[in-house]
């Protein structure tokens, strides 16, 4: 059965042979992937002999190991270690901290750019086969050769940059996750810190208490604390903590430990008067929210409302002088 589609002559054969074809594709590249990818626990462990033998200094024992790429993936990954590095960052912003996440990411990336265009073609071959409506095939049917390049090049960039896009939403609501629980957080390590609670073990408990509730800052603490026994200095576990999370509020909380660890000041005090100063800043926007709102009300209120005002208070007269000028 030969298909007609904007001067492209597509039969069942051709259609199948692409099937065949993304299907070795999938094959290959999943066998590719099973052959370079190792046991991230081995891995780990032989990072961590290295780190041992060949420095004392275990700054970086909990960092993950940048990887130069190595044969086909130079076509994939980029090469520049600064562009690696800002896509490392932005993948552990969305909670993605594997020793693999780039790659995997840029994998990812390449593969829906390859699958969007196809399943476009694939349906355009197949529409007959499908039953599409009348008047979506007589639509399709009025695309020209120019209209399908057009299409596929625009599912090629969907494809390729839709990943990227997915990656900036899952980071904003991470974000927006933290930032709802942490207050929570903040209370709990005040409350443990004044029943008599180390700062480390409280940040423990409290990552174990928020497991189910904030996952986000469960994982966050428990990482941090983490670091904190490979043998990493504390200020540097909470900075990177707090650049992970990328929260104003979490950042002025790593200040205020670090300050109180510098100068010997209690923290259980320094935590209630954070508390409370976050509390008032909470207030704060919930008043700034309320205020905009009458702001916000007033356009769609004039919108709906002005119509129907002009339409009662000035109909009757222009209906008058329309009689009165017949």
């Amino acid at each position: 059965m030969i298909y007609n589609f904007a001067g492209f002559a597509i039969d069942a054969n051709t259609v199948l042979y692409l099937g065949i074809g993304l299907g070795v594709l999938l094959v290959f590249m999943g066998l590719y992937l099973g052959s370079v990818m190792r046991d991230p626990v081995a891995d780990r462990m032989r990072a961590t002999a290295q780190g041992y033998t060949k420095t004392s200094d275990r700054k970086a024992l909990m960092k993950t190991m940048d990887k130069v790429p190595e044969g086909i993936l130079k076509a994939l990954i980029p090469e520049d270690r600064s562009e690696r590095t800002q896509i490392r960052f932005r993948l552990r912003q969305a909670g993605f901290d594997g020793p693999d996440s780039v790659r995997n990411f840029f994998v990812f990336r390449l593969v829906t750019a390859m699958i969007v265009p196809f399943l476009a073609l694939l349906f355009f071959s197949v529409r007959e086969i499908i039953n599409v409506p009348t008047s979506i095939d007589a639509y399709l049917n009025t695309f020209t050769k120019i209209q399908v390049m057009q299409i596929l090049a625009v599912s090629v960039a969907l494809g390729f940059y839709g990943p990227t896009y997915w990656l900036h939403r899952q980071i904003k609501a991470r974000q927006l996750e933290i930032e709802q629980g942490f207050p929570n957080a903040l209370d709990l390590l005040q409350i443990s810190s004044e029943a008599g609670l180390a700062f480390d073990t409280a940040m423990t408990r409290v990552a174990q208490n928020l497991a189910n509730i904030c996952p986000a800052i469960s994982e966050e603490f428990l990482m941090c604390q983490a670091e904190v026994l490979a043998g990493r200095h504390r200020e540097q576990a909470l900075s990177d903590m707090a650049e992970r999370m990328g929260i104003e509020e979490v950042n002025a909380f790593v200040a205020l430990i670090i300050q109180s660890m510098e100068y010997g000041t209690s923290i259980s005090d320094a935590l209630i008067a954070y508390a409370l100063e976050m509390r008032e800043t909470r207030e704060l926007k919930a008043q700034e929210k309320a205020n905009k709102l009458p702001v916000q009300m007033s356009g769609v209120m004039a919108s709906l409302m002005l119509p129907a005002l002009f339409l009662i208070t000035l109909g009757p007269t222009i209906i008058r002088y329309m009689d009165l000028y017949k």
